[in-house]
């Protein structure tokens, strides 16, 4: 079984670190794509920042920042890399960073052309704009790697998870690996030491992941069907695949199961 260790600030910034320039003038317009494209798989509402790993500051931030942080978008911009690390639950930061740091491992082993094939979800709980740890969903929709094999600079997105109600902690970290066609899941062990492990749960399909997308933002059968071209009873028969695979019974036990298990 594949564990994953905490790190510390310290060791993060010693691996995260590059020394190399990176060239950029504008990073939101480097990643504006992934910017645009956010809202069509965001769960619910959403900030975003850009940290450059050669300088070890964040660079850019959302204009709404402040409405679902503690600090505004000034604030933000322009502060050392890890400020985003204060921000987050003291008991979830090492892993958070752990997480990160293996995302990142992972994907600047792969070929250039299949680096954007690596998606990673963390769950953690971070400040809100009172003050007030909730959990979130921590995203990195894109990443710069030069040609070095470096990672220099990388978009993060945090989603509010306020409106969902977890009946246990979540899993930690979810890597999809689209190259591969593997999907790995890593919960918070507390047997005899704090460590990340790797276990197995239910495959769900691509077709699946954009279902219960569109079922966590509300969406209703009829509408569902709509939005993925297909008809009713084909996202009832999903529906009804994905609740055999999960043994729910209902929708509501689904998508809580799919919350718990960050299956997305």
């Amino acid at each position: 079984m594949k564990t994953l260790q905490p790190l510390t600030t310290e060791q993060f910034v010693k691996n995260a670190k590059s020394e190399k320039e990176l060239g950029i003038v504008d990073y939101e317009a480097f990643f504006s794509t992934q910017i645009k494209e956010a809202h069509n798989f965001a769960i619910g509402p959403y900030y975003w920042f850009i940290g450059d790993n050669s300088n070890m500051l964040i660079t850019v931030a959302s204009n709404n920042i402040g409405e679902l942080s503690p600090f505004s978008k000034s604030e933000w911009e322009n502060k050392p890399a890890l400020f985003f690390v204060e921000n987050i639950h003291p008991e979830d930061s090492f892993y958070v960073l752990s997480a990160i740091q293996f995302a990142m491992d992972r994907i600047v082993n792969l070929p250039s052309e299949q680096q954007t094939d690596v998606r990673i979800n963390i769950y953690a709980r971070m400040l809100n704009a009172q003050k007030v740890f909730r959990w979130v969903l921590i995203q990195m929709p894109g990443l710069y790697v030069n040609n070095k094999n470096l990672t220099t600079c990388g978009l993060m997105m945090i989603t509010d998870l306020t409106h969902f109600n977890f009946n246990s902690r979540p899993i930690l970290m979810t890597l999809v690996d689209k190259v591969n066609n593997k999907t790995e899941y890593y919960h918070l062990s507390l047997h005899n030491e704090l460590k990340m492990e790797n276990i197995l749960l239910p495959h769900i399909t691509k077709r699946e992941q954009q279902l219960l997308q569109l079922m966590l933002r509300g969406l209703t059968t009829p509408e569902i069907a709509d939005t993925l071209f297909i008809s009713y009873h084909t996202v009832e028969n999903h529906k009804r695949n994905l609740r055999r695979k999960t043994s729910t019974k209902t929708s509501v036990e689904l998508v809580h199961y799919i919350m718990n298990n960050n299956l997305l």
